[in-house]
């Protein structure tokens, strides 16, 4: 399992793939988490000249409450309960779908195999390498969340606080299990098709059409309640509210699920997506 483990890493940090998601996904964080927020909230669109004194207060007040929680001691609500580090899932599926796909999709399965790693020993080493990379992808996140807020605190001249070290700890947990079940959902879905493409072209529909239509859907009742808090969309949202509730000034809907039970579920989610990749691998032909 070790020399697997090593080939792995070895694979995932050669492929030009890899460092360009990591890349995209630090832009992501940049922009969308702080840039583009920081930029509307610092520079307001020209008022009337006839606005009441009572509005442009409300507009600075809400403009001030936008630049507070881009601040270092808001890092983790920005990042978390404002949803900021949902915008990763994407890119780790894309990851875990060449973690289990590229095999496949280069012919070279059945080669890797007649070098005696045996299916369990491969798919461990597959399993271990792609996970670290996960934790390398949350901790680039953080260090970019970190890099932007640490920014916004100079250019408005704001003291500098940083979380306490338990909360960054807990906060690459979260990150660890958001990211660790969709990484391991594209791992599933590459081990299903056998490749890369469908794997990939699947598991984005359903990460961002699907999953966001779910979301979105007006029906109320018990059992569509019942099936939003089992999907990954819905437990990325909850797991996050643990480190406060999201700025009503992005008007992101309230989770439905606690975020305790949220963690659990993503948990199982990991451990439910690693079991059918090794019963697909260890059941079927490798070709």
């Amino acid at each position: 399992m070790l020399a697997s483990f090593g080939a792995e890493l070895l694979k995932i940090r050669k492929r030009p793939a890899t460092w360009i998601l990591a890349l995209v996904w630090f832009i992501l964080i940049v922009l969308f988490g702080y840039l583009f927020t920081y930029s509307f909230a610092a520079n307001p669109p020209d008022r009337p000249e006839d606005q009441p004194p009572q509005v442009q207060q409300q507009e600075e007040a809400f403009n001030e409450q936008i630049l507070n929680g881009l601040l270092p001691e808001n890092l983790l609500e920005n990042l978390f309960a404002n949803g900021v580090f949902s915008l990763g899932a994407a890119i780790v599926l894309i990851l875990g779908a060449m973690a289990a796909g590229s095999e496949y999709s280069w012919g070279t399965m059945k080669t890797s195999l007649t070098q005696r790693p045996g299916r369990l020993g491969m798919l461990s080493g597959k399993a271990l390498a792609l996970a670290l990379f996960i934790v390398l992808f949350v901790l680039l996140g953080l260090a970019a969340g970190a890099m932007s807020s640490y920014t916004v605190a100079l250019l408005e001249d704001a003291s500098i606080n940083w979380p306490p070290l338990e909360e960054l700890a807990k906060a690459a947990g979260v990150g660890v299990l958001t990211f660790g079940a969709w990484g391991f959902l594209g791992f599933a879905l590459g081990m299903l098709f056998r490749g890369t493409a469908l794997a990939i072209g699947l598991g984005l529909a359903w990460a961002l059409a699907v999953e966001n239509t779910i979301a979105l859907l007006p029906i109320e009742s018990d059992w569509w309640e019942s099936f939003r808090r089992l999907t990954l969309g819905e437990n990325t949202s909850s797991v996050g509210s643990i480190f406060g509730s999201p700025n009503p000034s992005f008007s992101i809907p309230e989770t439905l699920v606690e975020p305790e039970r949220a963690a659990i579920t993503l948990g199982l989610y990991v451990a439910v997506f690693a079991v059918v990749s090794l019963v697909l691998l260890l059941r079927r032909d490798v070709t």
